[in-house]
C-alpha cells in the first residue's frame, strides 16, 4: 500500500467536509454494491457527520467514528 487509501488522500492527512463529501461521491459512483470504506481523518465531529448524511446518506448502523484526541477518524458502509 503507498500509504493511500479509497478516498485517495494520504491517511495521516485531516480531511475537511467538502473533501469527504467529493471523496464520498467519487466512490459511490464507481460501486455497483455498498461496502464499507475507511472515509479518513477529520478535525471536527461536524465535519464526519456531515460526511455521513451526504448523498448516499449512510443509515442506522452505517457509520463508525473513533474519537482520538483531535481526530476523528470515520468507516463508512455505502
Amino acid at each position: 500500500m503507498n500509504g493511500q487509501n479509497d478516498v485517495g488522500v494520504a491517511t495521516d492527512r485531516v480531511l475537511t467536509a467538502q473533501e469527504g463529501v467529493e471523496a464520498k461521491s467519487r466512490i459511490a459512483g464507481r460501486r455497483d454494491s455498498r461496502q464499507w470504506h475507511w472515509m479518513g481523518n477529520y478535525g471536527d465531529p461536524v465535519d464526519a457527520v456531515t460526511v455521513a448524511n451526504s448523498p448516499p446518506a449512510c443509515l442506522s448502523g452505517d457509520v463508525v467514528f473513533s474519537v482520538n484526541g483531535n481526530l476523528v477518524p470515520a468507516w463508512m458502509f455505502y
